[in-house]
């Protein structure tokens, strides 16, 4: 009787309960060792934890570490192949609410294994993220300690911030039809803490639609520009002429970005900080001691 109590209570004591972000208690008898990722940025977290060994697929845009690229290919971010994330038999699915859709949601919860939702939009939520799936794949401590780094460099990052003018931007995340980061989004947040106001703060939705008359009326002093959706500034000149008369192009201050690296909200996050930071203040004037 004493052996099976003492059984019960060490099988209690290594059950892992985690809530994910839509607030659902996901529950393992003890760290997954068999981990489908469904998002770039939970694959490159599950790498930067040391649980790449774990990973047995991930989606067909998971192209960072390089590692990620020998493992199983499971489709894209919204239509993943259920029956090839089957043959993995996985104990552990993560996804995103940001690229995942729900149909693919009620499908994998359908299988019977534990799926953990993450959504941060925030460096905070990024952190938070980070720590729970350290929890769920059992690498804990190696997730504490990268978040200590992660946090260490974004306040250092901060504080020059602080200390910086504060630039107007629009980052655009679409071009044909014309699409900029707005308020309460991961990309709006670096904006942010990076220095910069984002000249979209006032738009009612995450990712507004915007003529091409209101990037003239904003007049931004930065703009940016994801590498995914091409545009060199031959190519902007071209379907845009007008915007020549903006004060960024006049000034230089037109940037082009890895897509990779400022979009996703994962460990390489404070790697896009750092990016905006450069850009927003690369015209600053240095200043002097007295």
């Amino acid at each position: 009787m004493a052996s099976f109590l003492l059984f019960a209570a060490f099988t209690a004591a290594a059950e892992i309960r985690v809530v994910d972000d839509l607030q659902r208690t996901v529950s393992l008898p003890a760290p997954a060792q068999r981990v489908v990722s469904l998002a770039p940025s939970i694959t490159e977290t599950l790498f930067a934890i040391g649980a790449g060994e774990q990973v047995v697929g991930v989606t067909d845009y998971c192209n960072y570490p390089p590692e990620a690229r020998h493992k199983q290919r499971v489709g894209g971010i919204i239509n993943p192949s259920i029956e090839t994330i089957v043959s993995l038999k996985p104990d552990l699915i993560l996804l995103s609410m940001e690229g995942n859709v729900r149909t693919d949601f009620e499908k994998l919860t359908a299988l019977g294994v534990s799926v953990f939702v993450t959504n941060p939009r925030t460096l905070e939520g990024i952190y938070s993220s980070i720590l729970r799936v350290g929890q769920l794949v059992g690498r804990a401590d190696s997730a504490g300690r990268l978040v200590h780094f992660l946090r260490v460099r974004a306040d250092v990052i901060r504080q020059k911030a602080q200390h910086a003018t504060r630039r107007s931007v629009l980052l655009f995340v679409s071009l044909q039809p014309i699409i900029v980061a707005g308020t309460g989004t991961f990309l709006a947040e670096l904006i942010s803490q990076a220095g910069g106001e984002n000249a979209a703060a006032g738009a009612s939705s995450h990712y507004p639609s915007y003529s091409r008359e209101a990037v003239l009326k904003d007049d931004p002093d930065v703009l940016i520009f994801l590498s995914s959706i091409g545009g060199s500034n031959d190519e902007l000149a071209r379907l845009y002429p007008e915007w020549s008369k903006l004060k960024a192009f006049r000034r230089g201050a037109v940037y082009h970005v890895n897509a990779d690296v400022v979009s996703r909200p994962g460990p390489r996050a404070v790697d896009a900080l750092d990016t905006l930071f450069t850009i927003l203040h690369a015209h600053d004037t240095p200043k002097t001691d007295p």
